[in-house]
């Protein structure tokens, strides 16, 4: 089947988008839609019209993704929908005793598919996902791509910036030291945006191809995870470049906060104990299911994009 039309509803990766769209032959003209995320009748329109929908905005808001759904339910035609999550639904933030530990398990998207789709309604987007998952036919296709903690710097125009990093870095600034939970041995996931992006273009370009050999539905998970970071290691080094760099005391040394103290930052957010799970928690999970459809990263490592990433998020701060 090839696309007629490609409806993304973006905001992170809005700036990449022009590389999905390359996958497109010949490439279409594009149309802005103007909405927001309440804006039931302009998704649900746009959705209606499309051949492949990319959701990849507010993946924990149930009215766009009920929009999208809507139409697409209906279609007497063949479309696909490629939705974004994260992982933090795997997250062990549930057991935790927020003592900043290791956990050795690390999820893996074929062998514990089952595990995943059973995971309880309480686990971060899950309830989402799970729906997307149901809904999947022979005629609607649906999948979901999940990355973890995201990296980088943006190719395209608009916002650049990733999350955790720059939210990390302005706390730090904020507080003058730079601190990990507990023991501040939890593993992170992660992956730089660009590969993230290449893992929803090898989807589009599968879903043009009619499915082709990408799998949907409740197996259609994917992981998109090229590396991990222990919370302490990327303290101690993000505290080595704040000291460099002259925003930190010289004789400033990385900190274990306790789980008082790092609950209650990120107040703006309202996501209950958010901070928790992005400095404390274990998030970890092995990208099976995407390499069998030759995704493989190619992007800079966390540790070779820190300092960009540290020195982008400081000089906004000190705009």
């Amino acid at each position: 089947m090839l696309a007629k039309r490609l409806f993304m509803y973006v905001y992170h990766f809005a700036a990449q988008a022009r590389e999905m769209l390359i996958a497109l032959e010949p490439v279409q003209p594009v149309e802005i839609v103007l909405g927001d995320f309440d804006s039931f009748e302009i998704i649900k329109r746009a959705a209606a019209e499309a051949d492949v929908v990319i959701h990849t905005r507010d993946h924990n808001h149930p009215g766009c993704a009920a929009a999208i759904l809507s139409d697409l339910q209906q279609k007497t035609t063949p479309s696909f929908l490629i939705h974004l999550t994260g992982t933090g639904c795997i997250s062990d933030e549930g057991t935790q005793s927020w003592e900043g530990s290791y956990n050795p398990h690390i999820w893996d998207n074929v062998r514990e598919i089952n595990e995943i789709y059973n995971l309880p309604d309480s686990a971060k987007h899950h309830v989402i996902d799970k729906n997307i998952m149901n809904v999947s036919s022979e005629l609607l296709r649906t999948a979901c791509v999940c990355p973890p903690d995201i990296y980088g710097q943006s190719t395209g125009i608009g916002n650049k910036a990733t999350f955790l990093v720059p939210e990390y870095v302005k706390i730090v600034m904020e507080k003058k030291e730079a601190f990990y939970l507990g023991k501040g041995e939890n593993m992170r996931a992660v992956t730089h945006i660009d590969d993230i992006v290449d893992l929803f273009v090898i989807l589009v370009g599968e879903a043009i191809q009619g499915g082709s050999s990408a799998q949907w539905g409740k197996k259609g998970f994917y992981f998109a995870v090229s590396g991990e970071v222990k919370w302490i290691d990327a303290a101690k080094a993000i505290n080595k470049i704040g000291v460099h760099q002259g925003w930190l005391p010289a004789e400033s040394k990385p900190v274990s906060w306790t789980e008082v103290h790092v609950a209650s930052l990120l107040p703006e957010i309202p996501i209950p104990g958010i901070a928790l799970y992005l400095w404390g928690s274990n998030s970890r999970a092995d990208s099976v299911r995407a390499r069998s459809l030759c995704w493989e990263p190619g992007g800079p490592s966390f540790w070779d994009s820190l300092e960009e990433d540290v020195s982008i998020a400081v000089a906004k701060l000190k705009k």
